[in-house]
C-alpha cells in the first residue's frame, strides 16, 4: 500500500466548531455501505456522539488524488475476556504480559478495538481502496497508539460469513477467540484478536 495515496482524518478535528461539524455531516452523507447497513448507520448517526463522549473515534479516509471519501474506521479501547483454552500458547504468553489468568481460566485485558471498518461504495468508489489497505490504515493508527502507551492486543467483531473470515483470519491473521450476542440486532458476532 502506498500511504501517499490516502490521507486519514480524525473526526475530532471537526468537533467543537459549528461550521466544521456541518462539513462533517455533509461528508458523512457521501458514504454508502449497502453490504453492512450497521457500518453505514454508525458513521451517519453515532460516530459524532461516540467521539464527543470519548467512547470511540472515527477516522475518515480520503483520496489524495481527488479528495473523495473512500472509507472509514472507528477505534476504541475495550477490556475483553479471552479464555486461555481458545488461543494458542504463544498468544497466551503475550496476553500474560498485560493480564493474569483468573480463576475461570480467562485473561481480562485492555485491547485496541476496531469497532467499525468500511469502504465507501458510492459512485463507484468501491475499487478506489482495498479492504486490506483500509485495515492497514487502521492498524497504522493502532501502532501509533501502541508506541505512545503500549498494549499487545487488537480485537474486532464480525458476522460469521466466509468472506469476512477469509479477509480477517486468512489474509490478515486474526484468530477467533469467542462469540458475542448483540443486544440491538440480536446477532451472534465472532470475536477475533491479533497480537501486535
Amino acid at each position: 500500500m502506498d500511504s501517499r495515496t490516502y490521507f486519514v482524518l480524525n473526526i475530532r478535528e471537526y468537533l467543537g466548531n459549528a461550521p466544521l461539524e456541518e462539513d462533517l455531516s455533509g461528508l458523512q452523507n457521501l458514504y454508502e455501505c449497502p453490504l453492512s447497513r450497521d457500518v453505514e448507520h454508525f458513521l451517519k448517526k453515532s460516530a459524532v456522539e461516540f467521539a464527543k463522549k470519548h467512547q470511540a473515534v472515527s477516522y475518515l479516509v480520503f483520496s489524495k488524488k481527488n479528495g473523495a471519501l473512500l472509507g472509514y474506521f472507528a477505534l476504541a479501547i475495550k477490556t475483553i475476556s479471552v479464555k486461555a483454552q481458545n488461543v494458542s500458547k504463544t498468544i497466551q504468553r503475550k496476553l500474560s504480559r498485560m493480564s493474569t489468568l483468573d480463576d475461570d481460566g480467562e485473561y481480562n485485558i485492555p485491547a485496541y478495538l476496531i469497532a467499525q471498518l468500511g469502504k465507501n461504495v458510492q459512485a463507484g468508489l468501491n475499487d478506489s481502496i482495498t479492504g486490506n489497505e483500509l485495515l492497514s490504515l487502521a492498524m497504522d493508527q493502532i501502532l501509533l497508539m501502541q508506541h505512545g502507551v503500549g498494549g499487545v492486543l487488537c480485537v474486532l467483531e464480525c458476522e460469521n460469513k466466509k468472506k469476512l473470515l477469509d479477509f480477517y483470519c486468512v489474509q490478515n491473521h486474526f484468530v477467533e477467540f469467542g462469540t458475542r450476542r448483540t443486544k440491538s440486532s440480536d446477532k451472534n458476532l465472532l470475536q477475533l484478536l491479533k497480537t501486535i
